[in-house]
């Protein structure tokens, strides 16, 4: 399982943090180019909106650093 956290860029306070369940490791690996394999990864906006069409929601970016993290699901 995966979650995207969105942090303040100016004072890195986490913000929001979505569960993404219909995302899955190999939906990741195309998007990445790589695995997380339980670590975490920046996201782009490509990647975003990459990840948005699979999940079918989309998020707010403005003013946000975002992360993926693979969880212990």
């Amino acid at each position: 399982m995966f979650e995207l956290d969105f942090f303040d860029k100016k004072t890195e306070v986490l913000l929001e943090e979505y569960t993404l369940t219909t995302l899955t490791p190999e939906d990741v690996h195309r998007i990445f180019g790589f695995h997380l394999e339980g670590n975490c990864a920046d996201v782009d906006l490509e990647q975003l909106a990459q990840i948005e069409r699979i999940v079918g929601k989309s998020f707010n970016s403005e003013g946000k650093n975002i992360f993926i993290c693979e969880t212990q699901g």
